[in-house]
């Protein structure tokens, strides 16, 4: 294995965020990436110093902090948060059962280590109630600013008092390092009775990298069946909207929808190019003559909005649940502009789900009026 040794930089040379000032992931000049996704998916193989490694899970959890603040949607929120109690849970874990001990026995300080478990219990206090707040569906904004300032707290210490003394200690922070890195990666096949897997250093570039061809595989079927799908839901709106003269306000949504549309196609085949996959051509026009028949049958019947306004209330959210899985699958498959990119998807739907289901009542009613009044066409 060859072995690259990362470096720390003057404080000086870190981007920071614009917001906090606080160095960002990926632009911390660390030398080779030295947490283990970003080791992983560029390729390279990285002894990380132990010290470099908890550093840069520090930042990683300072730019989640930063994503929770400037995120405007709830669910998003939520997501966001859910992500960064695990991330800190794990890292709390390899520190108190690898880092902690034996960075007391190099340095003798057991104080430094006890303090850093006394804060971690602390932050796990406001972390539980974190955790109930989500459960009841309320915003954490309150017990969020109280983790972030105890984690704030917390790196400080660790970074200005206990990291200096541990690198001067002349302990093997490199042999260290892989410990802490095999222990992190072991904590994502947790199993459900909370036991979890030894997991040899050289063991994961292997497991990782089978993981990550494995998620992208399953996101270009993915891509590939939403492409397809979002064919089909364009060919619906297309047949119905001549038919909605008397409903101007879902005639108006459902037309932005459509260029809603377009865009997220544009997205799927612009990351599918860059993926160097092939669009899945036979399969978007059978969805489409698909979707076209079925809103033509539908409008024969009397009840062509109800079935329609049902049909897109149930397709709104399928569509949030496949961007969501694609979402995760690009993420895992480093994929980072493709998760992005689908993540626009993703809104764009939630919106439109959202827009069903506060209207459809209102819309459901205005057309039993139209019924009731004798317009033609109403349906």
């Amino acid at each position: 294995m060859s072995i690259t040794v990362s470096h720390v930089p003057p404080a000086k040379d870190c981007a920071r965020s614009p917001r906090t000032g606080d160095p960002v992931p990926g632009d911390l000049h660390l030398g080779d990436p030295v947490s283990l996704g970003a080791a992983l998916i560029t390729g390279r193989k990285v002894a990380p110093d132990a010290t470099l490694l908890l550093i840069q899970d520090h930042r990683e959890a300072m730019a989640m902090f930063d994503a929770h603040d400037e995120q405007t949607d709830p669910v998003e929120r939520a997501a966001i948060i859910r992500r960064l109690l695990r991330a800190l849970r794990r890292h709390m874990e390899i520190e108190e059962q690898i880092f902690y001990p034996e960075a007391a026995r190099a340095t003798g300080r057991d104080d430094l280590t006890g303090h850093g478990r006394h804060e971690h219990d602390e932050a796990r206090g406001i972390m539980a109630r974190i955790d109930t707040v989500l459960a009841r569906g309320e915003a954490a904004d309150q017990a969020m600013g109280e983790l972030r300032r105890a984690i704030d707290h917390h790196v400080k210490d660790e970074e200005e008092e206990l990291f200096p003394i541990v690198r001067n200690s002349g302990l093997d922070l490199y042999a260290l390092g892989r410990r802490l890195a095999a222990r992190k990666v072991a904590l994502l096949y947790r199993t459900t009775d909370g036991r979890v897997p030894g997991i040899a250093y050289e063991d994961l570039e292997r497991r990782m990298t089978d993981r990550m061809n494995e998620a992208r595989r399953l996101l270009v079927i993915g891509l590939r069946d939403m492409h397809a799908a979002t064919r089909l839901g364009d060919e619906m709106l297309k047949v119905q909207l001549p038919r909605l003269n008397t409903l101007p306000q879902m005639t108006a949504r459902l037309e932005a929808h459509r260029k809603d549309k377009a865009a997220q196609q544009s997205r799927i085949e612009h990351i599918l190019d860059a993926l160097g996959e092939d669009r899945p051509a036979l399969k978007d026009m059978m969805m489409a003559a698909t979707g076209d028949l079925a809103t033509r049958l539908n409008a024969a019947r009397g009840d062509e909005v109800v079935r329609n306004g049902v049909t897109m209330f149930g397709m709104a959210h399928y569509e949030v649940a496949w961007y969501e899985s694609l979402v995760v699958l690009a993420a895992e498959a480093g994929e980072t502009e493709a998760a992005r990119l689908l993540a626009e998807c993703l809104a764009e739907e939630r919106a439109m789900a959202a827009w069903v289901g506060e209207n459809l009542r209102g819309l459901l009613l205005s057309h039993l009026d139209a019924l009731v009044s004798g317009v033609k066409d109403a349906g």
